[in-house]
């Protein structure tokens, strides 16, 4: 069918007596729209959609700032692409703009392996973790990320120890403190107790030993506050750690185990792979049934 192009605009007199192009108006995205003449002048009628859109960026840039997520326009534009992938297919009909927007940048942040969990997200914007959980799992749904690797694998706890150690505040042994709770966390991990737990109570138990071992006199509700965990759950952690390996040497020992542990990882990382040993070469003869079979020298019989 011909499309017909033309230069002149001509107005027809709607249904509710107003007046209305003839013809589409295509945007710089390639979004056609139709347009119209109401009493505020010449508009669009997908300015309530060019305004939706504006407004997902307004919160994606208000949450990115509260949270103090960097790279801010790297991440704000790749979550801002998400929004309007998800407004496409009229996903914020129904649902508020801020928890839509803190979906977009929750999966930006797991993707770019950034230290900010779903709790982070619900106290930024005030609302409940669940509400804000459910509208994520739609989202990744409706973008089919369910079984992306990227949200299926467990998140490694050793990302959020900088960001709960500073709000512990440290001082000049932040470095110290940071490495002997990424030593923790390492060992955790080795003794499977990552495996079905969430990221904030093992970086609670970490933080709250390493603390205590360099002289900190740090409780465990400071902790609690900071990683956003219950007592029950730190306790938990606390206590099954002890009952590790590790958990029973020294502040000594469990240096020295760790770094000999790294020690050993970096050889195996930096030697070069061994070629396999060549195989003997056994002399064979052919059976009656024509399939290769060992000469009868060297069975020893």
């Amino acid at each position: 069918e011909d499309v017909a192009f033309s230069s002149d605009v001509t107005f027809l007199k709607g249904a509710d007596g107003g007046s209305e192009a003839v013809g589409t108006f295509v945007s710089d995205t390639g979004t056609i729209r139709g347009l119209s003449l109401n009493a505020q002048g010449y508009g669009s009628q997908g300015d309530s959609h060019e305004r939706t859109v504006s407004k997902g960026r307004i919160e994606i840039q208000y949450i990115a700032d509260t949270l103090n997520i960097r790279p801010r326009d790297d991440l704000v534009e790749a979550a801002h692409r998400l929004y309007r992938l998800a407004l496409q297919h009229n996903f914020t009909r129904g649902r508020r703009t801020n928890q839509v927007a803190a979906s977009c940048m929750y999966i930006v942040c797991r993707e770019e392996n950034r230290p900010y969990m779903m709790i982070d997200f619900s106290d930024a914007l005030q609302v409940n973790m669940f509400t804000l959980g459910v509208v994520f799992l739609q989202l990744c749904n409706l973008l089919r990320l369910q079984d992306h690797p990227v949200l299926t694998r467990p998140v490694d706890p050793s990302l959020y120890i900088h960001r709960f150690a500073d709000r512990l505040k440290f001082g000049k042994k932040m470095h110290t403190v940071v490495n002997t709770a990424i030593r923790l966390v390492a060992s955790m991990k080795r003794d499977w107790m990552q495996t079905g737990r969430r990221p904030a109570g093992i970086c609670g138990a970490a933080l709250f030993i390493a603390s205590h071992i360099h002289g900190f006199g740090h409780s465990k509700r400071d902790v609690m506050r900071v990683v956003h965990i219950g007592d029950h759950t730190l306790e938990a952690r606390i206590n099954e750690f002890a009952q590790t390996q590790s958990g029973s040497l020294t502040i000594d020992e469990f240096n020295n185990h760790a770094l000999k542990l790294k020690e050993e990882q970096d050889m195996l990382t930096l030697k070069p792979p061994q070629k396999a040993p060549k195989a003997l070469a056994m002399p064979v003869k052919k059976g009656v049934a024509g399939e290769a079979g060992a000469v009868e020298g060297e069975r020893g019989e």
